[in-house]
């Protein structure tokens, strides 16, 4: 067996074809999952914010109970002996301590730093406090007293909870995490350094903004995700741009091969008969057009017509089929037999239309035939195309409407259109026997056509039932495999001559 040997050209245009797209979904996905990411962190940040306020807007209400509800120290150290958040609260009068939730009379009196006045007002702050483990950073909630403005009330809060709810301690999301109070810091000597995934949170009612830095384990996270993500995308998007510009290659290539096939003969005819439904005698045939590849083999019409019609290649196929037959039929002498040819609509649309079917109409009868064309029932739509039938009329040639049921005619184009056969569509032919929706719309159609007094041609008839049916309801031609399929010039000649 040969072994296919791919060249450097091909590798390369296949490493092309499925790398080029990588770079633009890495792109886009690094962008999408970034915003995602900050999102994220948005979301953490007010999370720390929130947790931040409560703790500070809890003891703001022991300050206020401190400095308006309770009269004396102990009654202060006993309501907040079990609150949690709290290291310390002091009250300070005139610059000078005077109560501690924490400390005795005698210690008071210990406490080495002092608050000058201008420092007690209301807010938040951070303050480096000096205990006996050294100085501590600590957040202070300072509250005045309304009715003494000397007299204020500092909370200050446990560091360990801080730290807590800054994730200083267990969340291993954050890099670091670091709380801005009126241009301090807290951890102090915190620095962080400029990042695109920096995310700040400004709280709404507080003097307090938390910005934190993601840790190495989120960011990582980010890029594996991405790449998880872009590769598939990637590779998707490479094989439907493949496949598409195979197909895209394939049909342009097909109409060239087209071209070719009509300058090199490979098209041909067959002949498919419409019989008599009471007689069975054969009363005209369908010329219908086949193409033999000399490399691809048989091509089927429903593959190689639509992409005719695409490339403006379709009347040069019908002007083939309408010469074809002509050349088919030379040497065979016929009486007056009917040959009906699929016409597009651009056919009828071009301006020699009429000069062309007047020569083609006066060679047919010279052969002893009897020309007509078959339009689809969406070629009525169009009033111009209407209007050209009755000169196509005069001309001699019959007109049958095919595929008749399966478009959008009303019956007022019908009845401003002249035509003399009406063909039913095979959809409506197959409902015989069975139950189906269409079944009512054949003897519909079967009624329409004899109110209008045009003959009937009933096409993919495969069952005696479906002939009998159709004989007995009127139809005057049939045509189908069940009488006979499409042959060759030679077969249908041989047979008319039997017939």
């Amino acid at each position: 067996m040969p072994h296919t040997i791919l060249t450097p050209k091909a590798v390369k245009k296949l490493l092309i074809t499925f790398l080029a797209p990588l770079p633009i979904v890495a792109f886009i996905c690094y962008v999408s999952n970034s915003s995602s990411l900050k999102q994220h962190l948005q979301t953490i940040s007010q999370s720390y914010v929130h947790q931040i306020e409560e703790i500070v807007d809890e003891l703001r209400d022991e300050n206020y109970q401190a400095l308006y509800d309770a009269t004396t120290c102990r009654q202060i150290q006993k309501d907040l002996l079990f609150e949690a958040f709290l290291r310390e609260m002091l009250i300070v009068e005139e610059g000078r301590v005077t109560c501690s939730s924490k400390r005795s009379e005698d210690e008071i009196f210990q406490i080495k730093h002092k608050f000058s006045e201008s420092k007690l007002n209301t807010g938040e702050y951070l303050f480096d406090i000096s205990y006996e483990d050294g100085p501590v950073r600590s957040l202070l909630i300072i509250d005045q007293d309304k009715n003494n403005l000397h007299r204020s009330a500092i909370s200050i809060v446990d560091q360990s909870y801080i730290d807590v709810r800054l994730g200083l301690k267990d969340d291993d999301r954050i890099a670091q995490s670091v709380m801005t109070v009126s241009g301090n810091t807290y951890p102090s000597n915190t620095h962080l350094k400029p990042s695109q995934f920096l995310t700040m949170e400004q709280s709404k009612h507080l003097n307090i903004q938390v910005t934190i830095e993601p840790s190495n384990k989120l960011i990582n996270e980010l890029y594996t995700n991405t790449l998880l993500v872009t590769i598939p995308i990637s590779l998707f998007l490479s094989i439907f741009w493949h496949l598409f510009s195979y197909w895209y290659q394939t049909r342009g290539s097909l109409a060239e091969k087209i071209k070719k096939a009509l300058i090199n003969n490979e098209f041909f005819l067959v002949y498919q008969p419409l019989v008599d439904s009471s007689t069975s005698k054969i009363k005209g045939v369908e010329a219908l057009i086949r193409w033999s590849h000399p490399r691809s083999g048989f091509i089927g019409p429903d593959v190689f017509i639509p992409v005719a019609e695409q490339h403006g290649l379709i009347n040069n196929i019908t002007d083939f089929v309408f010469e074809r037959t002509l050349v088919d039929w030379k040497t065979h002498t016929t009486n007056n037999l009917h040959i009906s040819i699929n016409v597009p609509p651009s056919y009828l649309s071009q301006n020699s239309c009429l000069e062309k079917l007047t020569l083609l109409a006066s060679r047919y009868k010279e052969q002893g035939l009897k020309l007509g064309i078959e339009i689809t029932e969406r070629q009525l739509l169009d009033k111009s195309d209407r209007a050209i039938l009755t000169d196509i009329k005069k001309l001699g040639i019959d007109v049958s409407i095919d595929d008749f049921g399966t478009g959008y005619t009303s019956l007022s184009v019908l009845e401003d259109t002249e035509f003399d056969y009406l063909k039913i569509d095979r959809c409506f032919i197959n409902t015989i026997g069975i139950k189906s929706i269409n079944s009512p719309v054949l003897n519909s159609i079967i009624n329409l056509a004899n109110n209008m007094n045009v003959l009937m041609v009933a096409e993919g008839v495969e069952t005696k039932e479906q002939a009998d049916y159709l004989k007995d309801h009127g139809v005057q031609l049939l045509q189908g495999y069940f009488f006979y399929k499409p042959m060759s010039f030679e077969e249908i000649a041989t047979l008319l001559e039997n017939n």
